[in-house]
């Protein structure tokens, strides 16, 4: 549910902000609402359905893997917007991908331990 409402509020942001751009778009901007909703509600709803038993630390990382891939979406777009660019915008990409990945071998680790 919380995914669901991140989604929400960064579509509402997105459009406001495109809005006030002068007719300036950005697809970061415009999908940025997508990584919330496709990694967070989507795995949350499945894993939610199958009754998984997640590790914390995999959850966390999972989490947190999500918030700077939807950041990073937004800044990427308000830098877009804004007509110039900027160095930093990828590392929210590999912050976020290496999340993603080190929450997944927490996973496959997890699994292997217990019996």
């Amino acid at each position: 549910m919380t995914y669901l409402l991140i989604s929400v509020l960064t579509a509402v942001f997105a459009g406001v902000y495109e809005h006030f751009s002068h007719g300036v778009v950005s697809l970061l901007m415009v999908t940025s609402c997508a990584a919330p909703l496709i990694l967070g509600a989507v795995p949350s709803i499945f894993l939610g359905a199958a009754k998984a038993n997640i590790p914390c630390a995999a959850s966390t990382s999972w989490r947190l893997g999500v918030a700077a891939l939807t950041v990073g979406m937004i800044y990427g777009g308000v830098i877009e917007i804004y007509g110039t660019d900027s160095p930093y915008t990828v590392w929210y990409f590999v912050a976020a991908g290496a999340m993603f990945v080190i929450s997944l071998i927490i996973m496959a680790v997890g699994k292997k331990v217990k019996p």
